[in-house]
């Protein structure tokens, strides 16, 4: 009588055997689970952003103003108080040491008028789901002065922003390049005897770094 033992040993599957699966197995979940985690990683306290913009159209929404021009140099820092699940909030103090006008209402037609001034009322919120593209919305409310009276009324004006873009992170995150759109409007709030102000949609660039 012949007897045959059976082959109690596991049949290879793609060079492993299957006693070999649950280790397997258990490397790509902690692979898995740390790509998730460097995903979350909590953002940087501090961000130092400088931004150019210029306008591409004029709007009505709070101003008669057509015909003029926007350019703007902004020096941002925001500061981080939220950060949770996919969101990111950051308060935003702006510094604008460089703004271009075209004033159409200028006696002449249309003159070019410099100012500066800041935005110290901000926010920025960031969705934090990928690592190296976050998209965002940003608002801030300020002051600019120029150096002649804006819309023939008065050197002095108020501003207000609200738009949205994406940055795109280097493999450190301690660098951004960032682009975006955002509404842009300037007026002086009726202390002049006229309040035309001026509505533009803008388009703004630059880089940001992180510590």
């Amino acid at each position: 009588m012949v007897i045959m033992k059976s082959n109690l040993s596991s049949p290879p599957i793609g060079g492993l055997r299957a006693r070999h699966l649950p280790l397997v197995c258990t490397a790509f979940a902690v692979l898995l689970f740390a790509g998730c985690a460097c995903a979350q990683d909590r953002p940087a306290l501090n961000e130092f952003t400088t931004w150019f913009g210029g306008q591409f159209a004029n709007k009505h929404a709070f101003s008669d103003t057509v015909n003029g021009r926007l350019y703007q140099v902004e020096n941002r820092y925001t500061r981080l108080i939220y950060a949770g699940g996919p969101f990111a909030v950051r308060w935003v103090f702006d510094v604008v040491p460089m703004t271009l006008v075209g004033d159409p209402w200028h006696t002449k037609g249309r003159q070019y008028v410099y100012g500066g001034g800041g935005s110290p009322i901000g926010a920025q919120v960031n969705w934090v789901h990928y690592r190296r593209v976050e998209p965002f919305l940003t608002s801030g409310g300020g002051f600019l002065y120029f150096n002649d009276r804006m819309f023939k009324a008065t050197h002095f004006n108020f501003t207000a922003q609200l738009g949205g873009g994406i940055q795109v992170f280097s493999s450190s995150r301690r660098r951004s390049f960032d682009i975006g759109c955002k509404y842009h409007h300037i007026s002086n709030a009726n202390l002049g005897n006229v309040n035309h102000g001026m509505d533009s949609l803008m388009l703004f660039a630059g880089v940001s770094f992180f510590r």
